[in-house]
């Protein structure tokens, strides 16, 4: 199973739209900046919630325990397995909205979610969007730019389960 079809139609129109964000972004009066920005992030989970998806449909077919196939692949430059940080993205884009409340008092798993989102970082105002550049390895926000990393992780599972 590649990467073709819907999971990246969908990742390049959200690329357009993100390209296009960014270019009012650098026009834009700053008191529009932060409306855009967060346009931005809510983009990028989505594009987040594609690529989780694609994922689940990758572990469908084969016998793996899903957090184990996670720590296969590519690894950040931190040395987190991708696919761990962009199930937790996911996670975090769908679930932040219920957090917002009690973000003192978050369950631990809900915790180690923000955590690995953050990527290292203390606190970030757009977390989705810092974590898509340091897995592109650059300030450019593309969702696109994380395929390779999701074909090396689809790689890596095809293979543990060869070894089984």
């Amino acid at each position: 199973m590649s990467l073709r079809g819907r999971s990246k139609t969908l990742l390049e129109d959200i690329d357009v739209s993100l390209f296009e964000l960014n270019k009012k972004i650098s026009k834009a009066d700053v008191r529009e900046v932060e409306h855009l920005c967060d346009k931005g992030e809510y983009l990028i989970g989505l594009g987040f919630c594609i690529m989780q998806r694609y994922m689940f449909d990758v572990l469908r077919d084969v016998d793996i325990n899903p957090f184990e196939a996670r720590a296969l692949g590519p690894f950040s430059t931190f040395g987190e397995p991708v696919a761990e940080l962009i199930h937790s993205a996911a996670n975090y884009w769908k679930h932040e909205p219920e957090w917002h409340i009690w973000l003192e008092k978050l369950k631990e798993r809900s915790q180690e979610t923000v955590d690995k989102v953050l990527h290292h970082r203390d606190s970030a105002h757009y977390p989705l969007s810092d974590l898509l550049a340091d897995l592109n390895g650059s300030l450019e926000h593309t969702l696109l730019g994380c395929l390779p990393h999701l074909a090396d992780w689809r790689k890596a599972v095809y293979e543990h389960i060869e070894k089984k």
